[in-house]
């Protein structure tokens, strides 16, 4: 009997388990997917052995996201190391507080009233790669658009509602929400096409479109600074992550040499042992 209670008790969990896996996968898809209202994110490939392209990500960051965004986890003498720019031209050109150290930390410069200014602290910036992920950095850089109802002017389609200004504005260029005819699929996953083969379309809104002329770079030019930026800020996550990678594959290596001498080994004894 107590055993028909414990099966049933079980059973009830499961059920109740199940249930709350369709109702999160529900709101989940919901919200739009990984990105939000922008749906599947950009894919982005870091390459931390890019030493130009994280110079220039550094350069960007210090110069358009610093003054808000601390990295109070790095220091700016491991910084230039890793990056290799000569310590000198380093704090030359991107340390501004002529009383910074090699060895201080990138605690930033933003007053403890930046709260009441943008309604939340901006967060330190170190470990944002691995919380949030380089995939949805990349793409949230890239999604900001025109919006009169916030406070800034602008919204985001990855972070809706966010509280941060678009820094990057001046290089972008006026990015707004527009609406574009695209391809009715039939079931066979091809296009509907009308009785005079012209391929059937119907209007959907919520693409990204930069107003022609507004931006200093072009839209190739910015997703490249966007892309530096990003690599930059995965190797401020975890600045030894290339190292480790590099170490990861000679361990390989050496396990796969060791296996192969192990055998060879293992075929002498076992011979000796037929014998």
């Amino acid at each position: 009997m107590i055993t028909n209670k414990i099966d049933i008790n079980i059973f009830k969990n499961k059920i109740f388990l199940m249930l709350f896996m369709l109702s999160s996968s529900y709101l989940y898809a919901a919200e739009g997917g990984p990105c939000k209202d922008y749906g599947e994110c950009d894919v982005f490939k870091y390459s931390l052995n890019d030493i130009e392209s994280l110079q220039r990500g550094a350069s960007t960051y210090i110069n358009y996201c610093y003054g808000c965004h601390s990295l109070q986890y790095s220091r700016w003498g491991r910084v230039a190391e890793d990056l290799k720019i000569p310590e000198d031209i380093f704090f030359e050109n991107l340390v501004f507080d002529k009383s910074i150290k090699p060895g201080d930390l990138m605690i930033g410069a933003m007053p403890e009233d930046s709260a009441n200014w943008f309604g939340v602290a901006p967060p330190d910036l170190t470990l944002v790669s691995r919380y949030k992920g380089d995939d949805w950095i990349y793409t949230y850089l890239r999604a900001y658009y025109e919006d009169s109802s916030k406070q800034y002017g602008v919204n985001n389609l990855v972070y809706p509602g966010t509280a941060m200004p678009n820094v990057l504005l001046s290089l972008q260029g006026n990015q707004k929400l527009v609406c574009k005819n695209i391809p009715v699929i039939a079931r066979n996953g091809g296009e509907k096409r009308d009785e005079l083969g012209k391929t059937i379309t119907k209007e959907k809104c919520g693409f990204l479109e930069v107003e022609e002329g507004t931006g200093q770079l072009s839209k190739e030019e910015f997703d490249s600074l966007i892309y530096d930026l990003t690599n930059f800020l995965v190797y401020i996550g975890e600045p030894s992550k290339a190292a480790r990678e590099r170490i990861g594959w000679y361990v390989v290596f050496y396990f796969l040499i060791f296996t192969a001498l192990s055998s060879l080994l293992y075929r002498e004894y076992h011979k000796d042992y037929n014998k």
